[in-house]
């Protein structure tokens, strides 16, 4: 008979019961029972988080940044356990599914998102991606890789052996396998997406500067507004927008300079003053940071006259040149270090053929030809 409870006492004249129950029971989180109790359990918790993904979804609307943190950082966790614990509930997640992809992310990016940028936003930060794992996808993941990682466990309490150690060895062997075929399928996702037909040149551009080194910390930052780590909601949608390549919202469609507007001609025109902008902020931000750390830090320093006899080892032999910023103590004690910064925009026409790398390394050959032996 399913669904029958019943409680005796334990022994005659003491208050502890026991309960017995024929259709299920949560236990440590997860659920343990039959199919339907199972499918009961797990359906109510989806409604709870999905609940959870409506209200976010209001943050959003005034916070996207916040939100973000808090999905990615705190609720998107929530589900883990029970998605490693309990087999044969992917189906059951596809309401918290239609909650992030059709609520929650529209909110937080200020547009609707095609399947292709859906597909983007749940690769992982380093691979280009935000890090929105898909609950539908995941759960039967989850589950097997659970079962793989615990089976000498699973097999020491079914043969109820006490006697016999746990084997971490073997624990921790299968763990790096599993991360190593998940960074593998990682790769083939980013792969597969740069090159699917509805990818642009331009997008496949926007996907490998999304990948570089630290292109992604801001994302993973926690919004402190006492740092200035906070981003309201023109920046944080105006920043994912160059990320990805989106048009931003209410961005004028000249500029000043009288040429048609986008976020490539902006981040390149000197007209419009952003790319003396981002400098100025790279700068200082740098010279914050070092103030931190070390001893007479300025900004714009001017570089000892040289004579007119050494004036040809030099690009830059002008009497007032100016390195960025110096400091005292970074690499040494008392030694004074000079620093030079060069912001470019890679997907200026001019660059569109060049590789990154050429790029990062032309750069960095004209800032030493043109102060290098005047340091």
């Amino acid at each position: 008979s399913s669904g029958i409870n019943a409680e005796w006492p334990l022994r005659p004249g003491n208050n502890s019961r026991i309960k017995v129950v024929t259709d299920g029971e949560r236990h440590l989180g997860a659920v343990v029972g039959t199919e339907e109790f199972r499918e009961k359990y797990v359906t109510d918790k989806v409604a709870k988080w999905v609940s959870d993904i409506d209200q976010l979804s209001e943050i959003a609307k005034d916070e996207p940044h916040v939100a973000y943190t808090a999905f990615t950082k705190g609720i998107c966790h929530r589900w883990g356990f029970l998605q490693r614990t309990v087999k044969d509930i992917s189906h059951l997640f596809a309401p918290l599914e239609k909650a992030i992809f059709g609520k929650l992310l529209p909110t937080i990016t200020g547009r609707s998102l095609t399947t292709l940028e859906q597909q983007i936003v749940q690769l992982p930060i380093r691979y280009g991606g935000l890090g929105i794992s898909n609950p539908q996808t995941s759960a039967h993941q989850e589950y097997t890789n659970s079962t793989y990682v615990t089976e000498a466990l699973t097999e020491q309490i079914f043969n109820q052996d006490q006697t016999a150690s746990v084997d971490h060895g073997r624990i921790m062997s299968r763990k790096k396998v599993l991360e190593e075929a998940q960074e593998a399928e990682y790769l083939r996702q980013f792969q597969a997406i740069r090159e699917h037909p509805d990818t642009t040149p331009r997008s496949r551009r926007l996907l490998e500067l999304a990948r570089e080194k630290g292109a992604g910390a801001w994302l993973t930052a926690l919004p402190i507004q006492s740092l200035g780590y906070a981003f309201n909601e023109e920046d944080f949608r105006g920043s994912l927008s160059i990320r990805y390549g989106w048009r931003i919202k209410n961005m004028p469609m000249h500029c000043a300079c009288g040429n048609e507007n986008s976020i490539d001609h902006s981040l390149s025109c000197h007209t419009g003053g952003y790319p003396i902008f981002r400098h100025n902020m790279m700068r200082d931000t740098i010279a914050d940071i070092l103030r931190e750390i070390c001893k007479d830090v300025q900004i714009e320093p001017e570089l000892i006259p040289i004579a007119s006899d050494f004036s040809k080892l030099s690009r830059n032999n002008k009497d007032k040149a100016r390195l960025d910023v110096s400091s005292v103590g970074l690499w040494s004690p008392r030694e004074r270090n000079m620093m030079d910064i060069r912001v470019f925009h890679p997907n200026a026409p001019s660059y569109k053929n060049k590789t990154l790398k050429s790029l990062f390394k032309t750069h960095e050959q004209q800032k030493k030809r043109e102060y290098n032996s005047r340091v």
